[in-house]
């Protein structure tokens, strides 16, 4: 035996076992790429499964809000149109129990997604705050590449509520044409309507103009404007408290949502903004009933909750029956909470709380209504944050009609000659009206002429000689302008004084129409129809505490028209079933 033999010996076994080594590495390295990509195929579809469910969760949530909207703008009148979600279940939805596809079937990007609702609550129908909350659980099942099946389930709590309406985010809003002519008109606050805008070169809009394309108007959204608007120095030295805070609310402030930011914008072509009607006022007289609502004077109760008595003639069941005159010139008016009064309301002077007067048919203004403790925005304000405090318990009141809402002295003759132009067709257009003022003459189309009949009847005055008095003697027709508690009395309160400031939300189904002085309207005006014939000039100064997304915003209880809100997601988990 020679060296020669011996050494491949030994080199025979170590190549063996060397490739073994090999053999077993890449072996390894192979399964353990094999698992690698297997797990990261299962972790892919994992994520699309989710991705999957999540979508599947929005269009879902995003289709429910569509018909709920839908079935609301249908059934305007409904006393609680949350009840719509009562018969919500996996295959139906809404009070007509139409079909509703939960996509039990559908592929979204490869994987089959199935919603199920899970449970279904309700706030008590007394409650400030009206929601439905849906819990949805969205199951997703794919397939990896390799050939392995993958579920994930996503469970949601989506909440869909009825807020207080977009439409009182604006100082001015108006269902139909917009305009501000006359050589004097400013408004401190975005504008709305709801058809063309037209703005002259005297008026002032400092914020946002919008207009809508509105087919039943034949509106365009057009906006004729050559209205300036002021710079944020500018609107500082103006210093007009009662108007909004800019953003930022000084020089070196923080950025104040909803504020002013020193430019005015136009945004024509847009779409309407929903108005919702004033409906039943059953829901109004219950949350009255449950919040212990009252209208008070020197400490006497006019009013608890709702107003049915007699009118101002003291005729049992007479013509004026259920209306009521609220006079605060001489001792503040003080409203606390909702409060509703089935006929007409005349009012004037000072008030004083935070609430809301309902009326079943008009409300007159018949002089000033002022705040007894308005609220202020410092300009500019170092501390917005204290002001907050400051005004969130100050003075807010609304003044909400089923009929219009009617200024000055309509039994003037210059009242008449003035406003009746606006108030009768071609400028008033025809529109839908809400069933239930079918009860204060309104038909399903309003034709558009206030100075009708409405089929209604009104309290007549004779003056007693020998009593030196007015005396109520008989009733005649009623047109839509005048109040069932006669034109006398109406006289007598407006006194022929030209209105110069209104601390209110004023909010009706129809129009707001009349005559002003030079005046302030501080706080909102939303209306179907406008017709104000003002003189001098009139400013409009919105109130910020009503803003949807302002830090200032308060909701007290207030109560104004409801619509409803977007639906928010309050809950999320994966869950594993």
């Amino acid at each position: 035996m020679n060296n020669t033999t011996k050494r491949g010996g030994f080199i025979l076994p170590a190549v063996v076992s060397c490739l073994l080594v090999v053999g077993i590495i890449v072996g390894g390295a192979l399964h353990y790429f094999s698992s690698a990509t297997r797990s990261a195929g299962v972790y892919l579809a994992a994520s699309r499964c989710r991705l999957s469910a999540q979508t599947a969760l929005e269009m879902t949530s995003t289709d429910v809000y569509q018909e709920f909207r839908r079935f609301y703008q249908t059934t305007p009148s409904m006393r609680d149109p949350l009840l719509w979600f009562n018969t919500y279940s996996e295959t139906s939805v809404g009070s007509d129990s139409r079909p509703y596809v939960f996509m039990l079937d559908e592929s979204i990007s490869g994987c089959s997604v199935t919603v199920r609702l899970t449970d279904l609550s309700r706030s008590p129908t007394t409650a400030v705050q009206q929601f439905a909350r849906l819990t949805l659980q969205a199951t997703s099942v794919c397939v990896s590449a390799a050939d392995i099946t993958v579920s994930r389930t996503i469970e949601e709590t989506v909440e869909f509520a009825m807020r207080r309406s977009p439409v009182f985010n604006y100082a001015y809003f108006v269902n139909n044409y917009g305009w501000f002519q006359g050589g004097g008109v400013t408004a401190n606050g975005d504008i709305r309507a709801n058809g063309d805008l037209l703005l002259d070169g005297q008026s002032w809009v400092n914020g946002i103009g919008y207009a809508a394309i509105n087919q039943e108007l034949g509106a365009e959204g057009v906006i004729i404007s050559t209205a300036r608007s002021q710079s944020q120095n500018a609107y500082w030295t103006a210093n007009d408290q009662r108007a909004r805070p800019t953003s930022p609310t000084s020089q070196n402030g923080p950025v104040w949502t909803m504020g002013y930011e020193g430019t005015s914008e136009l945004r024509p072509m847009g779409e309407p903004v929903t108005m919702p009607f004033l409906g039943e006022l059953d829901v109004y007289r219950e949350l009255a009933e449950n919040y212990g609502s009252s209208i008070q004077q020197r400490g006497q109760v006019l009013v608890d909750a709702c107003y049915s008595g007699p009118g101002p003639s003291g005729i049992p069941n007479g013509a004026d029956a259920g209306c009521l005159i609220l006079d605060g010139t001489t001792h503040p008016i003080v409203i606390d909470g909702p409060v509703v009064v089935n006929g007409d309301v005349v009012i004037r002077g000072e008030v004083r709380g935070q609430g809301a007067i309902y009326a079943g048919r008009n409300i007159y203004i018949a002089g000033d209504v002022v705040y007894n403790k308005p609220p202020n925005w410092p300009k500019p304000d170092n501390n917005p944050n204290q002001t907050i405090r400051a005004n969130s318990d100050k003075d807010m009141i609304g003044l909400a009609a089923k009929g219009n809402i009617v200024l000055g002295d309509y039994t003037s003759s210059s009242w008449m000659s003035n406003v009746r132009r606006y108030i009768t067709p071609p400028f008033v257009n025809a529109y839908a009206c809400d069933p239930t003022d079918a009860s204060i003459g309104y038909g399903t189309v309003f034709p558009g002429d206030y100075t009708a009949s409405d089929g209604g009847q009104k309290v007549d005055y004779t003056y007693n000689t020998k009593k030196k008095e007015w005396e109520p003697t008989g009733t005649s027709d009623r047109r839509f302008y005048q109040s069932s508690v006669g034109d006398h009395v109406v006289q007598e309160k407006a006194q022929g004084n030209a209105i110069t400031r209104i601390d209110a939300i004023l909010y009706n189904n129809h129009a707001v129409m009349g005559t002003l002085g030079a005046c302030q309207i501080n706080g909102a005006m939303i209306c179907r129809d406008e017709a104000i014939i003002y003189s001098g000039s009139v400013r409009f100064n919105w109130d910020i505490r009503l803003g949807s997304q302002s830090p200032d915003g308060i909701d007290f209880y207030i109560i104004l028209p409801l619509s409803p809100a977007r639906p928010q997601v309050i809950g999320w988990q994966e869950v594993q079933i």
